[in-house]
């Protein structure tokens, strides 16, 4: 029986603990039904000598990542890839590769966060850590670009992005290996066009992240799409009429294709 270690989220990087373990969880009892002998451990309890046929991961950790890159390399199947989780966290590097395979992008730029000044900013922004998914903040005036700032200084950010505002039409996605997720009835908020142009775009924001399991944001402003994040392996439970029991089946199914496909190539 192929054995499988499914990994928690840690809790202070996770945008939605509860939801976040009930995907894990979700997703671990489908993969039983498939034959998959399953196990789900928390990052501080997973060590290196865990033995595994493959691994499925929610954590962000940089240290449970540097491990899981060790078993990748020792010929474990790791999905997502904690290269790939990594890679995303560095949004810089993530717009810019966006960007190149022709996602459009609001106007970002990046700065640190001792030369970060409200000047800086010319209208209404969005503030990102550049190495995180959390703790990001739409500034309109004075008072919320200084709350920000205070909190990236309590977090101890270094680095910050700052992104236009699209003033237009607020659309979740996931993406499920190749099958991207909207919400019930979007053809209700915006056009066709617009819906392929969503899809188009994030096909190809997993082309340039690498992950096969992420969601994130679409912005549509005159039936123009605009890819606002893009966040590896999201609880699921936030779009209209897409459960996260849905969302487990078709997880696990990829994560076996995936799989199988792995051990295929080897």
């Amino acid at each position: 029986m192929t054995k499988a270690i499914g990994i928690y989220r840690e809790f202070k990087l996770a945008g939605k603990p509860g939801p976040d373990q009930r995907i894990l969880d979700l997703t671990a009892e489908e993969l039983k039904k498939r034959g998959f002998e399953v196990l789900t451990k928390k990052p501080e309890d997973f060590k290196r000598e865990e033995i595994a046929d493959l691994i499925f991961t929610m954590a962000r950790g940089e240290e449970i990542n540097e491990l899981l890159i060790e078993k990748e390399k020792k010929g474990i199947f790791v999905i997502n890839s904690p290269e790939d989780i990594r890679f995303s966290f560095n949004r810089k590097l993530t717009y810019q590769k966006m960007k190149e395979l022709g996602v459009n992008v609001p106007e970002t730029k990046t700065i640190r966060i001792e030369a970060l000044k409200f000047s800086n900013l010319k209208d209404k922004s969005i503030l990102k850590p550049s190495n995180r998914h959390e703790f990001w903040f739409v500034i309109e005036n004075e008072n919320d670009f200084k709350k920000a700032k205070k909190e990236y200084k309590n977090q101890r950010i270094e680095e910050i992005i700052v992104q236009k505002f699209i003033n237009g039409k607020h659309i979740k996605y996931y993406v499920i290996g190749e099958e991207v997720i909207l919400p019930k009835n979007v053809e209700n908020e915006i056009s066709p066009e617009a819906i392929e142009g969503i899809k188009k775009q994030a096909r190809l924001t997993g082309e340039a992240t690498g992950l096969k399991i992420f969601g994130g944001d679409f912005i549509v402003e005159n039936d123009i799409p605009f890819c606002v994040d893009a966040n590896d392996w999201p609880s699921m439970g936030s779009i209209e009429g897409f459960t996260q029991e849905q969302a487990a089946v078709k997880i696990a199914a990829v994560i076996e294709n995936e799989y199988n496909n792995f051990k295929r190539n080897r």
